[in-house]
C-alpha cells in the first residue's frame, strides 16, 4: 500500500478548478471549494487498496448513527484501487442538537489528467438489520441522487470512513508516528510552489507490553494447520471494544492455509 496522502495534490488541483468553475458559474464550484477548504483542517489517513478494512458488517460501531463520531472533526482518507486514486473528505456537522457525518469524494481522473470530484455530498441515513449503513446523496440544489452510479461510489467511500471509525474505537488501537516533518520544510516548499509534506502515522494495536502494526502477524504454533487468523474487533462485557491482533496460528508441519491480511496507516498534517 502507499504511505502518503493525496490531500495536497487534491488541494492544488481543485483549488484551480474552483476558480475556473466560479468564473463560469458552474454549480460544482461549491463542492470543489468545500473539499479545498477542509483539507488544511483535516487529519490525513491512508487506507489499503480499495479503502476497505473489515468485512464484519460494521458490528463494532454504535447502532445509533447520530452517536458515531469521527476521530477528528475533519479527516481525509487516501487509497488506491489499481491505478485509480481516491481522496475522501469527511466532516462532522452538528445541527438541531444532532451529530452527523458529511462525506465528499475526489477521484483521480486517470491518464495523467489530474483530479476530479463528485458534485454531491453524502450523509448516513439508515442502519439496516445486518449492520450495514445506507447513505443519502444530495446534489447542488438539495435533490437526492439515490441509485445512481455516483451515489454508489460515494456510499462506498462512506463505508471506508465508518470502517476507520470502527478500528479507532478500539481501546487498544493507537496512532504511531512513522516519520516527522519539520514545519520549516513545508514553509520552504510552499515558497517554492511545491506540495506540502505530511507527518506519517500508522495504526498499531497494543497487546500487553508489545505494539503490533495492524496487519503484521504474530506467531502462535498451537492448533491445526498454520494459517493467518485475521484481526478483528471484540466487544468486551463492560462495553469496551478491543482489537484482537492478526496472528499466525497452527502447526506448519500439518500444512499452511494462506489468507490475505490488511493494514492501515495514518498521516497527520504538521502543526
Amino acid at each position: 500500500m502507499h504511505t502518503h496522502s493525496f490531500a495536497a495534490q487534491v488541494e492544488r488541483a481543485l483549488g484551480t478548478a474552483t476558480e475556473e468553475f466560479t468564473a463560469t458559474g458552474n454549480t460544482g464550484a461549491a463542492f470543489a471549494q468545500a473539499i479545498v477548504r477542509a483539507i488544511p483542517q483535516a487529519q490525513h489517513f491512508t487506507l489499503p487498496a480499495g479503502g476497505r478494512l473489515f468485512d464484519d458488517g460494521l458490528r463494532g460501531l454504535d447502532t445509533d448513527l447520530h452517536a458515531i463520531r469521527l476521530p477528528y472533526p475533519v479527516i481525509t482518507l487516501s487509497f488506491a484501487d489499481g491505478a485509480r486514486r481516491t481522496l475522501v473528505v469527511a466532516q462532522e456537522l452538528h445541527e438541531a442538537g444532532q451529530n452527523t457525518i458529511v462525506v465528499r469524494v475526489a477521484v483521480d481522473t486517470g491518464g495523467g489528467q489530474g483530479w476530479g470530484f463528485f458534485p454531491c455530498t453524502a450523509q448516513p441515513e439508515q442502519r439496516h438489520d445486518d449492520g450495514s449503513v445506507a447513505w443519502v446523496c444530495f446534489d447542488s440544489v438539495g435533490g437526492r441522487l439515490d441509485r445512481t452510479p455516483m451515489h454508489e461510489a460515494v456510499m462506498a467511500a462512506g463505508r471506508s470512513v465508518l470502517e476507520l471509525v470502527e478500528a479507532l474505537s478500539c481501546n487498544n488501537v493507537a496512532a504511531e508516528v512513522v516519520e516527522r516533518v519539520d514545519p520549516a520544510v513545508n514553509a520552504r516548499r510552499s515558497r517554492q510552489g511545491k506540495l506540502a509534506l505530511y507527518e506519517v502515522r500508522r495504526l498499531v494495536v497494543k497487546v500487553g507490553d508489545v505494539a503490533h502494526a495492524i496487519g503484521a502477524p504474530v506467531v502462535d504454533r498451537s492448533g491445526p494447520r498454520e494459517h493467518l487468523r485475521r484481526g478483528h474487533i471484540r466487544r468486551l462485557p463492560d462495553g469496551r471494544k478491543t482489537w484482537v491482533v492478526c496472528c499466525v496460528v497452527g502447526s506448519r508441519a500439518l500444512g499452511v492455509v494462506k489468507k490475505s491480511a490488511y493494514a492501515v496507516e495514518v498521516e497527520r498534517a504538521p502543526a
